[in-house]
This record gives structure tokens, C-alpha cells and sequence, in this order.
């Protein structure tokens, strides 16, 4: 008799579910707000049927019922039902009980089952603890995940915008490539023009490029055309060579190219390199860039300027490892792929070779690509495998320090039936000149696998909302035993 009340019950909640999901579907272009109202719904759904009617649709189905089915008792239950929600410790709990009873059951003193028990339960401090700590853990990640940029103020954002892949190679790549040169694609960058820090968009074509400048009008971002470079690019970054930020770039053809403010072509070098990668920065601590180039391979390639683009360093960095991702902070820091976890390298350059300093294990995995951010670095990942098949996590964007501590959560999103935007790190950078970084993101639909149609968006950071970033992320940690 226990096994079958267990079972039937099991059966019962798949059958309201059944309904949940009928009206959750309606409510789908709502966004989240629709899954919070699908959820009110199921919340008044069970405490009125339960109520008035001795079950739900599902229980009435099976037979079971529902006693000592007072309203007070009913919404009592429905709300520790979140108690048993925790790792589902209350419905599990039900196979060692000997009534079968789940914790929510027992803190209302109700009984689910064919034949009428009356139960007057007294207060558990376990449940108790157990709703506080449920309560804890779905708030925090509803918070950091579902709503998402929590510490994060948006100052300004573009109308949506189309690229094109055409003449795009995007055959036999595997998937860190193809994310890289799809939804991991960095079309925007920040040159100084007329001595001004720029915020500038990528459209590229089939046989040439064009560069807008991105204006800022209040909370809305205005493109206007800059000038057209007569050849495609696919990587871009802004680099201070000269004494001031210009845009390079690197052609599917191979071209390395550096671009003043005016679209001139000011030195172009022929690579004999299969880029996967392209970032920029202070790598040996003088006053000027390099530009860091790296291959599938886990081999770099570090340019300088000299009179022209003048390669000054190939091979790879230290170990014989693949890196993931990397960025430049007077030194190089990499990610890279591990049997059961990722390796976190640093490295000096100087006199034209990269020295080790030190290698850290990373727990985290399914990291894209990161950016210095502040003391450490943020974390971006999007993956398109997740994004096709709406499944698991689709989205990263967190902040570490050096030892490798979460500090911060932006959005670690979960796929969703309802639509909404996910975003990846474009870049941060001062762009209005206040002494503050700003986020540079970029947002596109979660069922636009390819991204694109995306938006362009800048982002401060709030104080308080930082605070409670740090707060619900701890939470989130803490909380999780996986």
C-alpha cells in the first residue's frame, strides 16, 4: 500500500504538471514574467482544489485524497512544499515514513492517500531550517539567473542589428571555433577619434568591412557610418601601438591589419597562422600594446610596431598546453582545458620570451573567454549546444580574483521555454572617460544559436546592487552541494 501511494501520488504531480505546462506555454512571450505567473497560478491551483475539492485534477484521476484539508492547513502545506523542494528531501523522505508521508505533509499535518488518518504533527525545527534554507537557495538563483545583472546598471543600449556570415568558413571548425566565430564573434570595439575614447560596431560583407561609430543619446545607442575598409574582417581589437587606440583586425584571408581613425590602412602583415584567437594589451609592462595571436594548437604569435606590424615572438608559452582563452595584463593569463578541471596559467614576457609564474587549478569549467576586469577577471561562456536543444546551462558571465573565488554572478543562465536575451562580454573599457570601467555586452535571442540579430549594450555597476550580487552569489555557493 505505501509503494502504491508513493507511485500514484508521483503520477498525480505529473498530471498537474501536464496542466502547468499547458498554461505556461500561453504565457511564454511574457518572458519571466510569464513563468512567475504560471507558477502563481499552480501555487492558487493546488490550494483551491486541495481546499474545496479533497484533491487535485491529477489526484481525483488516481483516487487519492487529501484530509484534514482545512484552507489554513492547505496553504501551510503549499508553502513548505518549498521545504521538500530542497535537493527534494521531503519526497524522498515519504519512502521512510511509514504513512508515506512527505515533509510538507508532515508539517501541515495533513495526509495524502485512499483511506482517512488523522495526524496532529507538532512543529519540526528540521523543516524549518529546511524552508529557510530552500527559501535561500531558489531566491538567490532565481535572482542571479533568471532575472540576471543584479549589481549591473544598464546606461545604454542599440536598436538590434543584423551580420551576415556570408563568406564565412564555418565548416569542419570544432565547437570552441565555431562559438568564436559565430555567437563568440567580437563586433565591437573602443578607438580613440579626435582624442576621444570611441565605442565603434563591425559590419563586415563578403569583400570589404564597414565601421560605424556608436553614439551615445541618452539611453539609446545611435549608430552612425565611420568609413569602410576594403577588406572582410573577422577578429578585431583595439590596440594602442602608436600612442593612441587604432582597430586591428584579421581577414579570413590571413591579412593582419592596423587601421587608423580615418579607415586607412597604416601596416598590414600576410599570417601564415590558423587564428583562433586575437586580444590585445600591455604583455611586457612598457608604455605600448602587443597584439597576442593564438592557433587552435595552443602556438601564439606576439606583434609589435615598429615602423609596421613586426612579429617579434612564435611558439607556444611555456607547457605544451591547449589554451581555451586568455587575456593580457603586463603578462599573459591563460585558461586551459584539463582532464577534470581547468588550469589556470600566468606568464610573464620579457625579452621577447614568456616565463612561468604560476599554475592554479580552476573547478569551474565551460569557460569561453575572459576579460581583466577590476582586480580579477570576468568569465563569459555561451554554449550554442545547450542554446539548440534547450537544455542545461546556456550561459556564464561571472567574476573571479586571482585565487580563483567567484566573487560576483551576472547570469548563469538555465535554458528556459520562455524567450529571453542571452548575453556575452564584448568588453570592458573606460568609455566615457570617468575613470570607471564600463561592461560592453552583447545580447541576442536564446533561440539565435548563430547571434545574428543582437544588441549592443553598456553597463555600469551599481554599489548597493554590487553588495547584493556578493551576498546571493555567496548564498548560491553555499547552498550548493552538486
Amino acid at each position: 500500500m505505501k509503494i502504491a501511494i508513493i507511485f500514484s501520488r508521483f503520477a498525480s504531480f505529473v498530471i498537474d504538471y501536464l496542466l502547468y505546462g499547458i498554461i505556461y506555454y500561453f504565457l511564454l512571450k511574457l518572458g519571466v514574467l510569464g513563468f512567475i505567473i504560471a507558477n502563481v497560478i499552480l501555487f492558487l491551483y493546488r490550494v483551491l482544489t486541495l481546499t474545496f475539492l479533497g484533491g487535485t485534477f491529477g489526484m481525483k484521476l488516481l483516487k487519492l485524497k487529501i484530509y484534514n484539508n482545512s484552507f489554513k492547513n492547505v496553504l501551510k502545506r503549499e508553502f513548505y512544499r518549498i521545504a521538500s523542494c530542497f535537493y527534494y528531501l521531503g519526497y524522498l523522505y515519504s519512502f521512510i515514513d511509514k504513512d508515506a508521508r512527505c515533509l510538507h505533509d508532515i508539517a501541515s499535518s495533513t495526509y495524502v492517500g485512499y483511506e482517512k488518518k488523522d495526524f496532529k504533527d507538532k512543529g519540526s525545527i528540521f523543516i524549518n531550517v529546511l524552508l529557510v534554507l530552500s527559501l535561500l537557495k531558489f531566491s538567490s538563483a532565481f535572482l542571479l539567473n533568471d532575472v540576471g545583472l543584479i549589481g549591473l546598471k544598464r546606461v545604454a543600449s542599440s536598436d538590434e542589428y543584423f551580420q551576415s556570415f556570408e563568406g564565412d568558413n564555418l565548416l569542419s571548425l570544432s565547437s570552441d571555433e565555431l562559438y568564436l566565430k559565430t555567437l563568440g564573434r567580437k563586433y565591437t570595439s573602443s578607438i580613440d577619434i579626435k582624442g576621444k575614447r570611441t565605442l565603434v560596431r563591425l559590419s563586415n560583407k563578403l569583400r570589404y568591412s564597414e565601421i560605424y561609430k556608436l553614439n551615445f543619446n541618452k539611453d539609446k545607442i545611435i549608430g552612425d557610418f565611420l568609413y569602410k575598409v576594403d577588406i572582410p574582417l573577422q577578429f578585431i581589437n583595439s590596440v594602442n601601438f602608436r600612442g593612441k587606440y587604432e582597430l586591428l583586425g584579421v581577414s579570413p584571408m590571413g591579412d593582419l591589419v592596423l587601421i587608423d581613425e580615418k579607415g586607412k590602412i597604416i601596416s598590414r602583415y600576410k599570417l601564415k597562422f590558423d587564428i583562433f584567437m586575437l586580444k590585445c594589451g600591455r604583455l611586457d609592462g612598457d608604455e605600448f600594446d602587443e597584439a597576442v595571436l593564438l592557433d587552435r594548437n595552443g602556438n601564439v604569435q606576439v606583434f609589435k610596431y615598429e615602423n609596421g606590424l613586426k612579429l617579434v615572438y612564435s611558439g607556444k608559452i611555456g607547457e605544451d598546453i591547449i589554451p581555451k582563452c586568455f587575456y593580457i595584463d603586463e603578462g599573459i593569463y591563460i585558461i586551459t582545458n584539463a582532464s577534470d578541471k581547468n588550469l589556470f596559467y600566468h606568464y610573464k614576457f620579457e625579452d621577447g620570451k614568456f616565463y612561468f609564474v604560476y599554475k592554479k587549478y580552476l573547478k569551474k569549467n565551460g569557460i569561453n573567454d575572459i576579460f581583466k576586469f577590476n582586480d580579477g577577471f570576468l568569465a563569459s561562456s555561451v554554449y550554442r549546444n545547450n542554446m539548440s536543444l534547450r537544455i542545461g546551462n546556456i550561459q556564464k558571465l561571472e567574476y573571479y580574483d586571482l585565487n580563483l573565488n567567484r566573487i560576483l554572478n551576472f547570469g548563469k543562465r538555465k535554458a528556459r521555454l520562455y524567450a529571453f536575451y542571452v548575453r556575452n562580454v564584448e568588453d570592458v573599457v573606460d568609455i566615457d572617460g570617468d575613470g570607471k570601467e564600463e561592461i560592453i555586452l552583447k545580447a541576442f535571442g536564446s533561440s539565435d544559436v548563430y547571434g545574428q540579430g543582437y544588441m549592443v549594450e553598456v553597463y555600469k555597476m551599481s554599489k548597493w546592487g554590487i553588495f547584493l550580487n556578493k551576498v546571493l552569489s555567496f548564498l548560491e555557493d553555499f547552498l550548493d552541494f552538486s
